[in-house]
């Protein structure tokens, strides 16, 4: 079963795929975390992240999971450890966002008249998600590392 989790070509479009999926998740797992990238629209940390997410009516065992998933997971497809996982979790997440964000159409607020963003964004981010499940974590990764030096 490890084996399987880990397995992945020695692809660099994988690589690539991958360490922008987690450059792009990273700030939401930093904001909901830390509290850190306050300019990007965020900058709560836990508490004020946990009260948003409970004021959308999601459990705090849930929201736990939302910050764990996008700050450890992000962290995760950088270096390609476990990437299915960090997808796979980061997929569920983001398949929430976009179903949040269905009501709001397609397109983002490019021109500030909408209440809210459109869902393009999500589904982008939730195809490479899917890629990266699907291929694993490709080139330059510690998923390769790991099936070299333990032959799973």
């Amino acid at each position: 079963m490890t084996g399987e989790l880990l397995q992945t070509d020695n692809d660099y479009v994988y690589l690539f795929l991958r360490v922008v999926a987690g450059i792009i998740i990273f700030p939401y797992g930093m904001q909901k975390l830390f509290g850190w990238f306050d300019d990007l629209g965020g900058g709560i940390g836990i508490k004020g992240s946990m009260r948003n997410l409970k004021a959308r009516g999601i459990p705090a065992l849930m929201g736990w999971l939302v910050i764990i998933g996008q700050s450890l997971g992000s962290i995760a497809l950088i270096i390609g450890c476990l990437g299915r996982v960090a997808a796979a979790g980061n997929f569920i997440i983001f398949m929430g966002a976009l179903v949040v964000h269905a009501r709001d159409g397609w397109t983002l607020n490019w021109l500030g008249k909408k209440k809210g963003e459109g869902v393009e964004y999500f589904v982008l981010l939730l195809s490479v998600l899917l890629i990266i499940i699907v291929k694993g974590s490709g080139a330059v990764s510690v998923d390769r590392w790991l099936l070299s030096v333990f032959k799973f």
